[in-house]
């Protein structure tokens, strides 16, 4: 049998979550003086998504497919693409085959992009989701300002965490379905079943940098 490919392709189906919790961790150091009390803060620059997914319930015939999914990944050795269920599709109007304009570095919060319709007030809203990169440098990033695009459509995205990889000219961007590298937490990959077999699968996850 050939050793899996990663990042493995999650099954299809069911189509969606029964619950899904996503957070975004932060390297911040705190120091608090034990006689004032006063605090300071430094903002390392370490930043990943994580998040904890309950499927709903399912028969054999969809289970199978996870179950498959869960042995391939080889406990967390492997890696997957998982993005938020509740924004496969942006809330602006951006249509088109968006890529990056220009190199950047890491830690940047701003990133031109091309290649969208022209002359959009609401290209994207804030709280939409983009991909840079694809495969093992897949990338995913929330779009914190409302963004236009001039007449050449052209558009700048203000964008959190800051980058993690550098990005060169015309490496692609994705709006829809917008996914992360991830890597189970746990090495111990689990299902349950009942009397009727009818299987319930949870996860939790973290982003891979």
């Amino acid at each position: 049998m050939a050793v899996p490919i990663y990042p493995l392709s999650m099954p299809d189906s069911p189509s969606n979550f029964k619950t899904s919790e996503w957070r975004i961790v932060r390297s911040v150091a705190v120091s608090l003086s034990p006689y004032t009390l006063t605090s300071e803060s430094a903002d390392l620059g370490g930043a990943i998504w994580t998040t904890t997914v309950t499927l709903p319930p399912m028969l054999k015939a969809d289970a199978s497919a996870w179950q498959v999914f869960f042995m391939q990944l080889h406990g967390r050795h492997g890696t997957f693409l998982l993005g938020d269920p509740d924004s496969r599709t942006i809330r602006g109007s951006a249509t088109g085959n968006m890529s990056v304009k220009g190199d950047h570095s890491v830690g940047a919060y701003s990133v031109s992009v091309d290649g969208i319709n022209a002359s959009q007030s609401t290209a994207f809203k804030k709280g939409d989701y983009v991909q840079f990169g694809s495969g093992t440098t897949s990338k995913l990033h929330m779009i914190v300002e409302d963004t236009s695009t001039n007449s050449s459509g052209e558009a700048t995205l203000e964008i959190e965490p800051p980058l993690k990889k550098v990005l060169e000219n015309d490496s692609p961007a994705v709006y829809t379905s917008a996914k992360a590298v991830m890597r189970m937490d746990s090495n111990e990959l689990s299902w349950n079943a009942d009397q009727v077999s009818t299987y319930g699968i949870s996860f939790s996850c973290s982003e891979v940098i």
